[in-house]
């Protein structure tokens, strides 16, 4: 896809400029780029494949910036922070602005980052989530209450959920590595393959992220699947089906993906449908 920006900003005179000179036009030249939360532009860079520093510029006392090396992130720092708790402290922040420079020249760079960009911004918003829940404790203690008191599924609709999962394990056999339906309101696990309940909350946590970052930032929205490819010849299907996510990960070459789409899948949502 063609893109409409420049990722590079041409800044070449504003190297020695420091990012506590004041709040002047000039410091205000040297962060060009606002708008865009900072999770947004790091995932531009990583997409772009880019290897340049991202500066971060809150206020005089909070800045600092990130470091990539043709779309991975390496490094950041944040006054006296480095690595990953800088990286967390900057992708909380709201209301920046942001300079990006090319790096020429990657000798010496250490890497101090090793978890992936994905799971950093999954963990910022799990964290957000986390405060803002602990500033309403009150009105989320009787939403939860309300909550143990109500059956989202009752058990026959249990029982037809796990009927389905069986028909896809007798279909794919030993491709089928796991799966899971999840109550997409409600984050409870309705039924599962060999999955972990966390793996079932990660799942949940992606979707919701990837949708609210399209829904902020695009004006395009996910449709009622999602596809990644995995390590070690498996793929990750995420389908959105009315009020459910379905979690399947299975071995693409036992299995193709036009298989579980095309014959599997359909036959499954039919006999759902039957027992409805």
């Amino acid at each position: 896809m063609k893109k409409d920006f420049k990722l590079i900003i041409d800044n070449e005179g504003l190297e020695n400029q420091s990012a506590t000179d004041g709040g002047n036009r000039d410091e205000l030249q040297r962060w060009p780029l606002f708008g865009l939360s900072v999770g947004s532009f790091l995932q531009v860079i990583a997409m772009e494949r880019q290897t340049c520093m991202m500066e971060v510029y809150l206020d005089a006392d909070h800045w600092g910036h990130f470091c990539f090396v043709e779309g991975e992130l390496y490094d950041a720092v944040s006054g006296a922070q480095g690595g990953e708790k800088a990286a967390m402290e900057m992708i909380s922040w709201e209301n920046v602005r942001l300079n990006i420079k090319q790096i020429l020249n990657t000798t010496g760079l250490v890497r101090r980052i090793d978890k992936n960009l994905m799971l950093l911004l999954m963990e910022s918003t799990r964290l957000r989530d986390e405060v803002s829940d602990g500033e309403d404790q009150q009105e989320l203690d009787v939403a939860e209450d309300l909550e143990d008191r109500e059956v989202v599924v009752d058990d026959a609709d249990r029982g037809k959920l796990s009927a389905c999962l069986s028909i896809m394990v007798k279909d794919m056999g030993d491709a089928l590595t796991a799966a899971n339906i999840v109550d997409l309101a409600k984050g409870k696990v309705l039924a599962s393959y060999h999955a972990a309940p966390e793996a079932a909350e990660a799942f949940l946590r992606l979707t919701k992220f990837l949708k609210s970052a399209f829904r902020d930032n695009t004006q395009a929205e996910l449709g009622d699947y999602l596809i990644l490819d995995l390590k070690n010849q498996e793929t990750l299907v995420l389908l959105m089906i009315g009020e459910q996510q379905w979690c399947i990960v299975f071995n693409n070459v036992k299995c193709s993906l036009g298989l579980l789409r095309n014959v599997v899948m359909p036959k499954v949502i039919r006999t759902y449908n039957e027992m409805q």
